[in-house]
């Protein structure tokens, strides 16, 4: 995906189960592919459960603080709210055994996690403490579902408001100038062929904007093949028509052929309805195939953007 390709942060968002975590794999993958030193991470309440976008890689069950080595140029790690407490903890303090041995308390644990905004805080420290690290060419993050992505991204102005200079204020200062620099930081939305995800996609776009984060691409998941050429279309819908309200049964296949045509209408909406800076890329519905062999055929349909062959309606 060459808009993506130069930016240092790439930010993967998307309504929850539209294939967010195995696009950003396929993403991360391409980009180490063609040379880079690639940083694949997610955002996680913590490391206690199995990584999603690290099991595509054979690390689902890394826990620790420091990026792993997945294969020479590619890690990957977590952004998690303690991890980021830990470190800006550290920086304050200066005193490492101190700290660690604090962030065991449960009690304070649950403080940092629920006290307003402190665990995005944690998430945005850790992430610009990596892009400060300057070791990676480019960052992919696996974002949460559309709602908390949003929140996630929104907040970071509300903060430096409050909290200007100082450990925290410098960094959430340091994250917005990095993310609000179209050259420095992409985003990328996903979503699937029906029509309130894709109404979801142009809203979640628009929030990213507010949030002076641009979108560079959107993906259109999952997209069923159509089986049948223009002129076996037609004479099927003339059949279909012929028989509507006879009382005849219902021919085998109807029901898959209207979810097609509703997978069709809204691929036509995905192309007309987005901004039109935005990049397009279709991926179509693997069958049959495990997570990583889905990511690896993704990371190949991603290689161009698509142009539709429709006009406006």
């Amino acid at each position: 995906m060459s808009v993506v390709s130069n930016q240092e942060l790439v930010l993967v968002t998307g309504k929850g189960g539209v294939g967010k975590t195995t696009l950003t794999a396929a993403l991360a993958r391409a980009a180490h592919r063609s040379g880079r030193r690639v940083l694949v991470t997610e955002v996680a309440p913590d490391v206690h459960n199995p990584s999603p976008v690290l099991g595509y890689f054979g690390k689902a069950q890394y826990r620790e603080e420091e990026p792993v080595l997945i294969e020479p140029r590619l890690f990957g790690v977590r952004l998690t709210p303690p991890i980021g407490h830990r470190q800006f903890l550290r920086a304050a303090l200066r005193v490492r055994l101190l700290v660690d041995t604090a962030m065991k308390s449960a009690a304070l644990t649950r403080f940092l996690l629920a006290a307003p905004t402190f665990p995005e805080i944690g998430l945005i420290y850790q992430l610009v403490e990596l892009l400060r690290s300057k070791k990676f060419d480019q960052i992919f993050v696996d974002l949460p579902a559309t709602g908390h992505a949003i929140a996630l991204a929104s907040l970071p102005k509300v903060v430096h408001r409050i909290l200007p200079t100082g450990l925290i204020g410098d960094a959430i200062g340091e994250g917005l100038a990095i993310m609000g620099d179209p050259k420095r930081t992409a985003a990328v939305v996903i979503t699937l062929p029906e029509a309130m995800p894709v109404t979801e996609s142009v809203e979640l776009i628009d929030a990213f904007s507010k949030c002076s984060i641009r979108v560079a691409s959107a993906v259109l998941n999952k997209l069923p093949p159509d089986p049948f050429n223009h002129d076996e279309r037609k004479s099927l819908t003339e059949l279909l028509e012929r028989r509507r309200g006879t009382g005849e049964p219902r021919l085998l296949g109807t029901r898959e052929l209207r979810r097609l045509e509703r997978a069709q209408n809204a691929q036509r909406s995905f192309h007309e309805v987005l901004p039109p800076d935005v990049a397009r890329f279709e991926v179509p519905l693997f069958e049959g195939l495990d997570h990583r062999r889905v990511a690896e055929e993704m990371e190949a349909t991603l290689s161009r953007p698509v142009r539709p062959s429709w006009g406006p309606r």
